[in-house]
């Protein structure tokens, strides 16, 4: 038997089933409603492998992984899934699958890997194997084979050799269920993951497919639900401007986005009563199973269907954390930048923080896609660094010590970045890398100093820190410009990959494959010194115990910010992010962006206009705006999320006021 319906599998047939088809099968039999399927059991690729003689090829490859290394993952998972894929399925296990998928009566099924050693209480392979949504009964025997090939997906192949399942069999079985059209969808969980209080559950929903929330496409309304008393204690609304739905069309079967109208996109996704409903479906199947759940659900014609549940892995022992114990953090800025210069400041927090307090250095969240990355730190640790320079002041000797020391740094590092070369070797790289962190001390202090009250810090002091902090202003881009043509001429064949490698790997000369840096050029996230992939931002904050603090966005017609330079401009706006894009700007446009760098210059002399989101009276596009008379307005904090290319504003920058005229 090749097959197995769920409503003949229950919770002891991991082994054959994996855990998500016999999670399906066991929630099935409890009358948990799920939509029908039917799972290929493992046993189904094991004779897949039996009679392709792949059995032992497959063996010898994975002997040659050392899971520290990278490239050996690579090069062991691009081998064997090319065997898979390559060789032919039997016939009587087609024919199998093909009788089972008729007897669905489904035009359109989801196709999902289901690992034997899946989803524990102390380990998930949720996200480590694939699913192919949409299928029809035409790719249906291809899409089963793919989810066998997926067991041997890089980041499957790590997981199991972290996990320590590298000397245990592991097959695979393939969960084949109906399509649920989904009005609302979203994914729950019967204890909140970030306070771990064993007596709230969070409920998170969207519009459309759930395939839109697990991939952190849209952020979703959540719901925090006491169980006793049953009460809603917690409802965080968003406004949903999109959703993912089956295509219409009927020459492709794909996903596609739609707009959904301004009403229904504020308006809450479950109302109150179906939360309520839920909550208790969720806490039936917590009951049924004995241990907290994560699931995911969709909601078609009014009815709740669950289509995966699995163990929560991430609780620890710890019962409640308060909400007070949630780190929390603001975005700062936005840069265009490569990740060694990142370190740079990384590092030199550590150094600088341990220098003047004794601690350890504030956190912040690196969320990069390309090398346009979001910055976000934690704000009590300004005040704290505040309070710990007024004391230190205290000290005659300690402002003209660091004012000494930072001119040093200065003065060693200028002539490196005027002649606006790229460094000959490893070597240099590193030296100037070394250098450019104890520079940065004086970055930090000379931010800090200037913002003190008088009756902690005099005139004549401020005005030394603001003179230095003058010949440092574009410290960062220029930092980053010699760092990233260095490595771009060190590592040729990378080509602007090279802006990916860390400064560990060059100095350990363990240059990751293309393949890895293709992986962490589309996105990573850089925290307390590591570099996290294939993990969307909420997460990693979820597994963290982090939040973010979201910037408000208000539906209006303006914007409003503080004024750099007055006057007024009308013109199309130009979102920038990435330097890249710098040549698009024309003569007219409204330039809008996060903050501007030197490299701006030429498309700021095409512009009308300057919005930012960042920025005080003394940042760069405030200066530059001056110097050529430039309606300025900085500090909106959320122009380049509210305003899109092509939208005609005006610019009144007299009032701080950008207002749209037409979308």
């Amino acid at each position: 038997m090749f097959t197995k319906n769920f409503t003949e599998l229950t919770k002891k047939d991991i082994l054959i089933a994996g855990g998500k088809g016999a999670s399906l099968g066991e929630m099935t039999q409890a009358g948990i409603p799920v939509p029908p399927g039917f799972v290929v059991l493992a046993g189904a690729f094991e004779k897949f492998l039996e009679e392709t003689d792949l059995n032992v090829e497959i063996d010898s490859i994975l002997h040659t992984v050392n899971h520290k290394e990278m490239h050996t993952i690579e090069d062991a998972s691009e081998k064997i899934q090319a065997l898979i894929l390559d060789a032919k399925m039997p016939k009587d296990i087609a024919r199998a699958v093909r009788a089972s998928f008729k007897k669905l009566k489904a035009k359109y099924v989801a196709v999902r890997s289901s690992a034997t050693a899946e989803d524990s209480a102390s380990a998930a392979w949720a996200g480590q194997l694939e699913s192919y949504l949409n299928t029809t009964e035409k790719n249906l025997l291809k899409n089963v084979q793919r989810c066998w090939a997926s067991l041997f997906t890089p980041r499957a192949v790590f997981y199991r050799f972290e996990k320590g399942l590298h000397k245990q069999k592991i097959s695979v079985a393939v969960v084949v269920q109906k399509m649920i059209e989904s009005d609302t969808s979203g994914i729950a969980f019967s204890v909140h993951p970030v306070t771990q209080d064993r007596n709230q559950l969070i409920i998170e929903a969207g519009f459309g497919l759930g395939e839109a929330i697990v991939s952190g496409q849209i952020t979703p309304d959540s719901y925090v639900v006491e169980k006793n008393p049953r009460r809603i204690i917690d409802k965080n609304v968003q406004t949903q401007t999109r959703g993912l739905y089956r295509s219409a069309s009927s020459r492709q079967v794909a996903n596609e986005w739609r707009d959904i109208p301004e009403t229904q996109g504020k308006r809450q996704v479950l109302s109150d009563k179906e939360i309520l409903e839920f909550s208790d479906l969720l806490l039936k199947i917590e009951s049924h199973y004995g241990f907290p759940v994560d699931v995911e659900w969709a909601r078609e014609k009014g009815k709740f269907y669950v289509v995966q549940s699995r163990p929560i892995t991430t609780l620890t022992e710890k019962k409640n954390v308060p909400l007070s114990a949630i780190r929390v953090f603001e975005k700062h800025y936005v840069r265009d930048s490569c990740l060694m210069a990142f370190q740079v400041w990384d590092q030199n927090q550590r150094v600088f923080w341990k220098w003047l307090i004794g601690s350890a250095a504030p956190s912040f969240i690196l969320n990069a896609h390309g090398t346009v990355t979001e910055v976000y730190y934690e704000p009590r640790r300004f005040e704290e660094i505040e309070v710990n320079i007024s004391r230190a002041l205290k000290n005659k000797h300690f402002l003209s010590k660091f004012i000494s020391d930072y001119e040093s740094h200065l003065t060693k590092l200028e002539p490196i970045w005027r002649k606006r070369k790229a460094l000959k070797s490893s070597k240099e790289l590193i030296d100037f890398w070394e250098l450019a962190v104890l520079g940065w001390s004086g970055v930090s202090m000379s931010y800090f100093i200037p913002k003190l009250p008088s009756e902690r810090v005099s005139k004549k002091q401020k005005e030394l820190t603001l003179e230095l902090r003058k010949r440092s202003n574009a410290y960062f881009e220029d930092t980053d410009r010699i760092v990233r043509g260095t490595l771009i001429k060190l590592f040729p064949k990378l080509g602007e990959l090279a802006c990916f490698i860390s400064i560990e790997e060059v100095k350990s000369g363990n240059i990751p494959s293309k393949k890895s840096l293709i992986s962490r050029s589309n996105h990573y996230i850089f925290f307390e010194g590591e570099i996290f992939t294939d993990i969307s931002l909420e997460d990693f904050l979820s597994k963290h115990g982090l939040a973010i603090k979201k910037d408000e966005i208000r539906s209006a017609n303006s914007l409003t910010g503080q004024t750099a330079m007055g006057g007024k401009a009308k013109g199309k706006v130009k979102v920038i992010l990435s330097k890249k894009l710098l040549y698009t700007v024309r003569e007219g446009d409204i330039l809008v962006t996060s903050m501007t760098t030197p490299d701006f210059l030429p498309a700021m002399h095409e512009a009308a206009a300057y919005v930012t989101d960042e920025g005080g009276i003394t940042s760069h596009a405030a200066i530059v705006a001056r110097e050529l008379g430039k309606p300025c307005v900085i500090g909106t904090k959320v122009a380049t999320q509210v305003l899109k290319d092509g939208d005609l504003v005006e610019v009144d920058a007299d009032k701080g006021i950008v207002m749209i005229l037409k979308k």
